[in-house]
């Protein structure tokens, strides 16, 4: 019985974990979902991801809560202690029943060159001159460029189907 209440009440905590104390995201992160919503149920993900060489240690998903997912607009708490290392963020079509998660093949946002980059005592010279040299804590990074758009959260960051 322990065991189910366990496993019943995990889904809870991980939803809780990614807001505050009660359970409302902290706007880290917000903006607009644009184009026409594909069919399925629209989820959320932070999937750690490779930039310039530099691999995020555990490249796995972290599927984010939102208000109203069939809404256009999100807002959403980023982790506190991630591993350091680069991370996507995108929205998806679930269409893979009870997975709630993203598998290729299933629609998603564009691409938008962009990456949330997570170093808890910063990278390089702290300068955030360029991802290869942020400040510690949260920065977004163009990975065209490789330069820091913003360091330091709330995020604005828009995506398109």
């Amino acid at each position: 019985m322990k065991k189910l209440a366990v496993v019943l009440t995990l889904p809870l905590a991980l939803g809780l974990a990614a807001c505050d104390t009660l359970g409302v995201p902290k706007l880290d992160v917000s903006g607009n979902i644009l184009g026409t919503k594909p069919s399925g149920t629209v989820r959320l993900t932070l999937r750690g991801t490779t930039v310039n060489g530099w691999q995020t240690p555990v490249l796995d998903q972290i599927n984010i809560p939102t208000f109203n997912p069939e809404k256009s607009a999100y807002a959403i708490s980023l982790p506190e202690k991630p591993s350091d290392g680069a991370y996507e963020l995108l929205a998806y079509a679930d269409t893979g029943g009870a997975a709630n998660r993203y598998d290729e093949g299933e629609t998603r946002t564009q691409v938008t060159g962009k990456v949330f980059i997570y170093a808890k005592d910063g990278l390089g010279d702290k300068s955030a001159k360029d991802c290869l040299n942020v400040k510690a804590g949260w920065s977004l990074c163009d990975t065209a460029t490789m330069k820091v758009d913003q360091s330091g959260t709330p995020f604005d960051y828009d995506m398109t189907w």
